[in-house]
């Protein structure tokens, strides 16, 4: 009993959070060395530029509303090749590889891909990132790319179906810029997170919100 009602207490808050926008890749470039491991946890949520703007998105019924939260951890395989697990309450949870093609010559480009199932749409949602990266230091880098998604569409509007109900897949496309900052480890700082990234996404639909996230690693 105590297990069915935590079980439905997760689908509960799947399915109130899955209206969020489900962009964000929070990725670089970079590959991790053989037998690494990097894992993280993200939260992000969409900005309108004014307030009739986010209205007259809710009355097209094309409005995103609620924040997404993912995660995801990689492994690091020959050096030039993760593979791992992510997942977010918009995109579902599936593997995932990452590929470097370019290192830093004089910058670093590789793609991530992945599918996911989303328990709540009941379907496979696909994910491929294009990644373009440059170190500012052992510390930092920035990056930017183009995203494309396969995904439920959790779009709101005033006449929206319940949540539970959207069962539509879509492709949506969307170009982000971030900054992915690391600390130096021990100290009384032992206890922090061991990154930060912060990425601003543009989705390229009508009406296109800013989403800004942030990723915690460690």
């Amino acid at each position: 009993m105590k297990v069915l009602k935590i079980s439905s207490g997760i689908l509960v808050v799947f399915s109130l959070l899955a209206s969020g926008c489900f962009f964000g890749t929070f990725q670089t470039a970079q590959t991790l060395e053989p037998g690494g491991v990097d894992a993280g946890w993200y939260i992000n949520y969409p900005f309108y530029f004014d307030k009739v703007s986010r209205e007259e998105a809710k009355d097209r019924g094309n409005a995103y509303i609620l924040p997404n939260i993912g995660g995801y951890i990689g492994y690091g395989t020959n050096g030039s090749f993760d593979v791992g697990l992510r997942g977010s309450l918009g995109e579902g949870i599936g593997p995932y590889g990452k590929l470097r093609l370019l290192n830093e010559t004089p910058f670093s480009l590789g793609t991530l891909f992945g599918f996911g199932y989303h328990p709540v749409a009941q379907g496979i949602s696909l994910h491929l990132d294009l990644l373009i990266s440059k170190r500012l230091s052992r510390f930092s880098s920035i990056y930017t790319g183009l995203e494309i998604l396969r995904m439920p569409d959790y779009r709101r509007g005033t006449d929206a179906p319940e949540i539970q109900d959207i069962d539509e897949f879509k492709q949506f496309e969307a170009i982000f810029f971030g900054i992915k900052a690391s600390r130096r480890g021990g100290g009384r700082y032992r206890s922090l997170p061991f990154g930060i990234t912060l990425e601003f996404t543009f989705p390229l639909t009508e009406n296109p919100a800013l989403i800004f996230g942030v990723q915690f690693e460690r």
